[in-house]
């Protein structure tokens, strides 16, 4: 069973914390207040925003943990890393699947490298990750 997952923004200073996942023990990445408050369904939206880590296991269903536990059911968008069905997002700006961006290389054949995709599918030149990726990067 593989528990590490590479994140974006994972390696920056102070990205990361000891704090790890009550449910599965592996250790987490921080997100800030308007990540968990634009990726937590507002019925399930906590007083507080603050302190609260995302768990960086794919085999666990929790998303988020601090005051409260948030599992895939409590949240609006599917965790890319914690998927195995499609659609996997890959970029979460532009709405760009893991199909997607096969879709281009494999049938259209239009995509030979990463600025290819980038064109055709608008992955990774978004600039909302803040609020609209579950990792906040």
């Amino acid at each position: 069973m593989n528990t590490s997952v590479t994140v974006c923004g994972a390696g920056v200073p102070d990205d990361t914390v000891a704090a790890s996942c009550p449910v599965c023990n592996t250790h987490g990445k921080k997100v800030r207040p308007e990540t968990v408050k634009n990726i937590v369904k507002e019925d399930r939206l906590p007083n507080v925003l603050e302190g609260y880590t995302l768990c960086l296991s794919p085999d666990c269903d929790v998303v988020y943990f601090g005051c409260q536990i948030f599992g895939k059911n409590d949240v609006k968008v599917r965790v890319w890393f914690k998927e195995t069905e499609h659609p996997i997002p890959v970029c979460y700006c532009k709405n760009v699947t893991e199909k997607d961006i096969f879709d281009h290389i494999l049938i259209s054949g239009c995509c030979k490298d990463l600025k290819d995709i980038q064109e055709h599918t608008g992955a990774n030149t978004g600039k909302e990750c803040l609020t609209k990726n579950p990792a906040g990067t």
